[in-house]
């Protein structure tokens, strides 16, 4: 007859290996999912370099064009309109000849203009020397020219305050993207863009009156056309997000937050228009 002590003694054991067991298993489950939420971290921070990468190599070749508009076709079209001008000189007093003559110059001079500014657009200089407002505030005043929607810019904080060069690129290209949105698609009449930087709190807001649109169903289509992925893309690269209020009928309010807010230095004090 086995002593009670025994029974005691071997029942103890074997609670204290089952309770072992299942300590083991959970452990073994947390260090399974633990496992699993870094491959998961791994991999968005993959995507993330990836869409980095393809970014910074879009933004190279737009630099690339651009400084071959800037330096040998702008450079072509400017000899073309001198070697004209001198032909103007000659032609005299022939009504017909000196009115096509004009015509011509005038087509120079608007291509001319748009090389410039499409090569301005490619590669913002305005952003990297002066800020991300002052280029903000230039891009939506030369909109105006081209639509008859009215847009305006609203700016609080330090102006001379600077954030990462690649943060603020990739906001002033979110930026452009949901201006030329309610631009293009929206239907309404007016556009306003908002920006605030420290020491107030980060934001950028760009709203409109037009339609809306579902978002549910502009991100279903198989072509969007409004650039929602590479809008938010970009913010990705950066560790922002963006939220949309619309809806058919009642515009559209895009608001896009940054997860972390590095200032970078401090940036030189403009006017922007006495610099376009």
């Amino acid at each position: 007859m086995e002593s009670p002590y025994v029974i005691i003694i071997g029942t103890g054991i074997m609670l204290i290996m089952a309770m072992f067991i299942v300590l083991f298993v959970m452990y073994y489950q947390r260090k399974q999912i633990e496992q699993q939420m870094r491959v998961k971290d791994m991999e968005a921070e993959f995507q993330r370099k990836l869409l980095e990468v393809s970014m910074a190599s879009t933004e190279a070749e737009r630099r690339r064009i651009a400084q071959d508009l800037h330096d040998d076709i702008g450079a072509l079209l400017s000899v073309t309109k001198l070697t004209f001008n001198a032909l103007y000189g000659q032609l005299g007093s022939k009504d017909q000849a000196e009115r096509l003559a004009k015509q011509v110059r005038e087509a120079l001079d608007e291509t001319i203009s748009h090389v410039r500014r499409i090569s301005r657009e490619l590669v913002p200089t305005t952003l990297e020397r002066f800020g991300l407002p002052a280029a903000l505030q230039e891009f939506a005043a030369k909109s105006i020219g081209s639509h008859t929607v009215r847009i305006t810019f609203g700016y609080s904080g330090d102006e001379s305050i600077r954030m990462e060069p690649k943060v603020e690129l990739m906001l002033y290209r979110v930026a452009q993207e949901l201006i030329n949105n309610a631009l293009k698609h929206s239907g309404g009449t007016n556009v306003h863009v908002q920006l605030s930087l420290p020491p107030e709190t980060f934001g950028l807001v760009v709203e409109d009156n037009g339609h809306g649109f579902n978002l549910q169903e502009a991100h279903t289509r198989p072509s969007p056309g409004l650039g929602l992925d590479s809008i938010e893309g970009r913010l990705r690269v950066i560790n922002g997000k963006i939220n949309y209020e619309t809806g058919p009928q009642k515009g559209c309010r895009a608001v896009v937050e940054l997860r972390q807010l590095v200032l970078f230095e401090k940036a030189k004090k403009r006017d922007v228009e006495k610099a376009q």
